[in-house]
């Protein structure tokens, strides 16, 4: 296992993004869960001879679980010693310019979990960190990635935008939508810990639409869309302390 002061970052995996076991070297899990509807594994690994501590999966406001078991990934990392927080989440994209499998840097947030009561102090701190949205930008223009940026709108979920809730969150000017990442970001930056949010853009949400979005559908394609953000890790890893 990895030195607790030697973790570079700890990684937050979305809905079925995972890291390829030749993009990473000396796993040792710490933590299996496989309760609720996603299965949670907590692990630590080698990239670019940088410690990384990997939370695949977490828990959901949907699934009943409270404001501290939505945010136990990030205190498990704050207690690990990790500074930096790098969290992903699958997406329905809003933006009329976005492709499924495209990457959104999220710069800003709504959130419409409003049954998750966060003090005042935690909601005045400033919430993504400049310096690592520089490294991420930096690094999808080194290895060539499209990179979006935007507005993302956390809701509780589990169910995906009628055509009205649709034309909605496009009136708002909100980019991409899905049902997690903000309280965690929240939490991180209540704890001084540098955060940087990222959406992986698996369906794009139109009102006229006849394609039925599902679970499975959402799945599969975070996997084909996850291949840009492997080509990104490394290289934004690289660059961290």
């Amino acid at each position: 296992m990895i030195n607790n002061s030697k973790i570079a970052l700890a990684l937050i995996l979305g809905s079925g993004v995972d890291l390829d076991d030749d993009l990473i070297s000396g796993k040792t899990v710490i933590l299996e869960d496989k309760k609720g509807i996603h299965h949670k594994t907590i692990y630590t690994c080698s990239v670019q001879n940088k410690g990384v501590l990997v939370f695949k999966g977490r828990r959901h406001f949907y699934e009943g679980y409270s404001l501290e078991e939505i945010t136990f990934n990030i205190n498990f990392a704050i207690n690990m010693g990790v500074e930096r927080i790098l969290i992903t989440n699958a997406a329905g994209g809003l933006n009329e310019n976005f492709s499924e499998g495209d990457l959104m840097l999220i710069t800003s947030h709504i959130n419409f979990l409003d049954k998750l009561r966060f003090t005042s102090k935690k909601a005045q701190l400033p919430f993504y960190s400049k310096e690592l949205q520089d490294k991420f930008r930096s690094s999808c223009r080194i290895m060539n990635v499209k990179l979006h940026e935007g507005t993302y709108g956390c809701y509780s979920g589990p169910t995906y935008e009628t055509k009205a809730e649709i034309r909605f969150q496009k009136k708002i000017m909100l980019d991409a939508a899905g049902m997690s990442t903000v309280p965690e970001v929240i939490e991180s930056s209540s704890k001084r810990i540098e955060v940087i949010a990222l959406s992986v853009i698996t369906n794009l949400l139109k009102e006229n639409s006849a394609a039925e979005t599902s679970h499975d559908n959402v799945l599969l394609t975070a996997q084909k869309a996850s291949l840009n953000l492997k080509k990104v890790l490394p290289v934004f890893i690289s660059q961290l302390n």
